[in-house]
């Protein structure tokens, strides 16, 4: 039994072979994954989603909403991905939309930069409403997989240096754009993975 995708960035604190990162990106392409980012209020433990966005293997978007949050969005957010309060005034809540998320996700590597970040909004929006978390999916971050491929040893850290998005998208000359907006940001990891697997996207 092959381990999942998920567990197959490499975890060792010496400098990995760009060929054998590039194998890992090419596996991961071809289970046909989608892509998903969010927007949320802030970034501590109970901010909560206020966009989303789900793109398929071939680009194409599968689902794609703005989400009215339980709190306020602080301007501190809004200066970030330009979604202010009234933006979401008349959007849909989390429960609503969540059935539909899941359908969309199930059975799907879930490909995503920094993914512990956005599978964690995702519990902590559904917290906010007193959801039960019960959905175990299979996540590929593709930041650990990018830091793996550009091999930068952080000595204060102990480990591989970690890249912004758009950092990433610059070191490949990808022409899209890192705006903090939920499609654009899926759709530049996308490219992303592409890259680093030597992948036309």
């Amino acid at each position: 039994m092959e381990p999942a995708l998920s567990n197959l960035v490499p975890q060792s604190p010496s400098i990995p072979n760009r060929t054998e990162v590039a194998s890992i990106a090419s596996k991961a392409i071809a289970s046909r994954p989608v892509y998903i980012d969010t927007e949320t209020t802030g970034l501590e433990k109970r901010d909560e989603i206020v966009e989303i966005s789900i793109i398929d293997y071939d680009g194409s978007t599968l689902f794609q909403s703005l989400v009215k949050p339980v709190a306020q969005i602080p301007l501190a957010a809004t200066r970030v991905h330009g979604i202010g309060n009234s933006d979401v005034l008349k959007a849909p809540a989390w429960p609503i939309l969540w059935p539909q998320i899941r359908s969309v996700l199930f059975g799907r590597l879930i490909a995503a930069y920094n993914a512990p970040f956005d599978s964690q909004m995702m519990q902590q929006t559904h917290n906010r409403y007193r959801l039960t978390w019960r959905d175990t999916f299979e996540w590929l971050d593709v930041m650990a997989l990018y830091s793996r491929y550009r091999g930068v040893w952080d000595p204060y850290r102990k480990s591989m240096r970690f890249f912004s998005l758009e950092d990433a998208g610059n070191f490949f000359a990808i022409n899209l754009k890192n705006t903090h907006r939920a499609t654009a940001d899926a759709l530049l990891t996308r490219a992303v993975l592409h890259s680093i697997a030597g992948i036309s996207y």
